[in-house]
Protein backbone atom coordinates (compact mmCIF):
# COMPACT_ATOMS: atom_id res chain seq x y z
CA UNK A 1 0.00 0.00 0.00
CA UNK A 2 1.22 3.73 -0.48
CA UNK A 3 0.17 4.27 3.09
CA UNK A 4 3.15 1.84 3.85
CA UNK A 5 5.55 3.01 1.32
CA UNK A 6 4.85 6.42 2.53
CA UNK A 7 5.74 5.34 6.48
CA UNK A 8 8.54 3.21 5.28
CA UNK A 9 10.31 6.42 3.64
CA UNK A 10 9.38 8.44 6.64
CA UNK A 11 11.22 5.87 9.10
CA UNK A 12 13.97 5.82 7.05
CA UNK A 13 14.40 9.55 6.26
CA UNK A 14 13.92 9.74 10.61
CA UNK A 15 16.61 7.18 11.09
CA UNK A 16 19.16 9.23 8.19
CA UNK A 17 19.03 7.62 5.06
CA UNK A 18 19.61 10.62 2.70
CA UNK A 19 18.46 8.62 -0.39
CA UNK A 20 15.79 6.27 -0.98
CA UNK A 21 15.20 3.22 -3.20
CA UNK A 22 11.51 2.66 -3.82
CA UNK A 23 10.38 -0.33 -6.03
CA UNK A 24 7.55 0.68 -7.83
CA UNK A 25 4.41 -1.14 -8.43
CA UNK A 26 5.01 -3.46 -11.69
CA UNK A 27 1.33 -4.80 -11.50
CA UNK A 28 -0.11 -1.77 -11.68
CA UNK A 29 1.17 -0.21 -14.39
CA UNK A 30 1.59 -3.16 -16.60
CA UNK A 31 -2.45 -3.02 -15.90
CA UNK A 32 -2.69 0.43 -16.85
CA UNK A 33 -3.88 2.18 -13.52
CA UNK A 34 -2.52 5.64 -13.63
CA UNK A 35 -1.57 4.84 -9.44
CA UNK A 36 1.71 3.90 -10.49
CA UNK A 37 2.14 7.81 -11.21
CA UNK A 38 0.61 9.07 -8.14
CA UNK A 39 2.24 6.60 -6.07
CA UNK A 40 5.97 7.60 -7.02
CA UNK A 41 4.55 11.30 -6.71
CA UNK A 42 3.14 11.21 -3.39
CA UNK A 43 6.45 9.07 -2.49
CA UNK A 44 8.60 12.12 -4.78
CA UNK A 45 7.03 14.69 -2.53
CA UNK A 46 7.67 13.47 0.98
CA UNK A 47 11.47 12.69 -0.22
CA UNK A 48 12.29 15.90 -1.80
CA UNK A 49 10.47 17.82 1.20
CA UNK A 50 13.34 16.57 3.43
CA UNK A 51 15.96 17.36 1.06
CA UNK A 52 16.51 13.54 0.21
CA UNK A 53 16.80 11.73 -3.24
CA UNK A 54 14.63 9.02 -4.54
CA UNK A 55 15.14 6.20 -6.89
CA UNK A 56 12.50 4.07 -8.77
CA UNK A 57 13.67 0.58 -9.14
CA UNK A 58 11.63 -0.51 -12.65
CA UNK A 59 12.93 -3.78 -12.84
CA UNK A 60 13.64 -3.80 -16.65
CA UNK A 61 14.08 -7.42 -16.79
CA UNK A 62 10.12 -7.71 -16.92
CA UNK A 63 9.38 -4.79 -19.15
CA UNK A 64 9.93 -4.29 -23.21
CA UNK A 65 11.58 -1.82 -24.55
CA UNK A 66 7.99 0.23 -24.65
CA UNK A 67 7.46 -0.28 -21.05
CA UNK A 68 10.80 0.56 -20.29
CA UNK A 69 10.38 4.41 -22.50
CA UNK A 70 7.42 4.78 -20.82
CA UNK A 71 8.19 3.70 -17.37
CA UNK A 72 11.35 6.23 -17.43
CA UNK A 73 8.90 9.22 -18.52
CA UNK A 74 6.48 7.92 -15.99
CA UNK A 75 9.11 8.28 -13.48
CA UNK A 76 10.48 11.49 -14.46
CA UNK A 77 7.23 13.20 -14.74
CA UNK A 78 6.21 11.77 -11.36
CA UNK A 79 9.47 13.65 -9.53
CA UNK A 80 12.03 10.66 -9.73
CA UNK A 81 15.88 11.65 -8.94
CA UNK A 82 17.11 8.26 -10.45
CA UNK A 83 15.42 5.68 -12.65
CA UNK A 84 17.35 2.15 -11.57
CA UNK A 85 16.93 -0.99 -13.48
CA UNK A 86 16.79 -3.96 -11.00
CA UNK A 87 16.79 -5.32 -7.63
CA UNK A 88 18.80 -7.36 -8.11
CA UNK A 89 16.03 -10.47 -7.52
CA UNK A 90 14.77 -10.74 -11.21
CA UNK A 91 16.02 -13.02 -13.96
CA UNK A 92 18.42 -10.47 -15.28
CA UNK A 93 19.72 -7.30 -14.12
CA UNK A 94 21.43 -4.13 -15.82
CA UNK A 95 21.93 -4.43 -19.94
CA UNK A 96 23.51 -1.41 -21.91
CA UNK A 97 20.76 -1.65 -24.29
CA UNK A 98 18.33 -0.94 -21.34
CA UNK A 99 20.72 2.23 -20.12
CA UNK A 100 21.09 3.67 -23.41
CA UNK A 101 17.02 3.13 -24.06
CA UNK A 102 16.88 4.66 -20.44
CA UNK A 103 19.08 7.31 -21.42
CA UNK A 104 17.36 8.61 -24.59
CA UNK A 105 14.20 8.48 -22.46
CA UNK A 106 15.26 10.46 -19.45
CA UNK A 107 15.34 14.19 -19.11
CA UNK A 108 19.21 14.89 -18.23
CA UNK A 109 18.42 15.67 -15.04
CA UNK A 110 17.08 12.32 -14.06
CA UNK A 111 19.90 9.95 -13.55
CA UNK A 112 20.24 6.17 -13.79
CA UNK A 113 21.14 3.63 -11.34
CA UNK A 114 22.57 0.50 -13.39
CA UNK A 115 22.12 -2.24 -10.49
CA UNK A 116 21.74 -6.29 -11.04
CA UNK A 117 24.34 -9.03 -12.34
CA UNK A 118 26.94 -6.47 -12.08
CA UNK A 119 30.44 -8.57 -11.25
CA UNK A 120 32.93 -7.21 -13.45
CA UNK A 121 34.74 -4.00 -14.31
CA UNK A 122 34.04 -4.50 -18.08
CA UNK A 123 30.52 -4.53 -17.26
CA UNK A 124 30.83 -0.93 -15.19
CA UNK A 125 32.70 0.46 -18.05
CA UNK A 126 29.70 -1.18 -20.70
CA UNK A 127 26.85 0.85 -18.40
CA UNK A 128 28.59 3.92 -18.08
CA UNK A 129 29.54 4.04 -21.57
CA UNK A 130 25.62 3.44 -22.10
CA UNK A 131 24.72 6.46 -20.19
CA UNK A 132 24.64 4.84 -16.52
CA UNK A 133 25.34 7.82 -13.73
CA UNK A 134 25.35 5.24 -11.03
CA UNK A 135 26.29 1.73 -10.41
CA UNK A 136 25.19 -1.01 -7.51
CA UNK A 137 26.85 -4.05 -7.64
CA UNK A 138 27.51 -6.41 -4.54
CA UNK A 139 30.73 -7.41 -5.96
CA UNK A 140 32.23 -4.44 -5.43
CA UNK A 141 35.39 -5.40 -3.35
CA UNK A 142 35.79 -8.27 -6.17
CA UNK A 143 36.04 -5.92 -8.58
CA UNK A 144 38.46 -3.35 -7.28
CA UNK A 145 40.46 -6.16 -6.47
CA UNK A 146 40.90 -7.52 -9.99
CA UNK A 147 41.73 -4.06 -11.61
CA UNK A 148 45.15 -4.17 -12.95
CA UNK A 149 46.95 -0.89 -12.11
Amino acid sequence: MTETKLDEIKRGIDNGADEVDLVWNITSFKTGIPWTKIEIAKCSKLTHDHQRLLKIIIETAYLNDEEIVEACKLCADAGADFVKTSTGFAPSGAKPECIRLMRTSLPGQVGIKASGGIKTYEQIVELIDAGADRIGTSSAVKIIESIKI
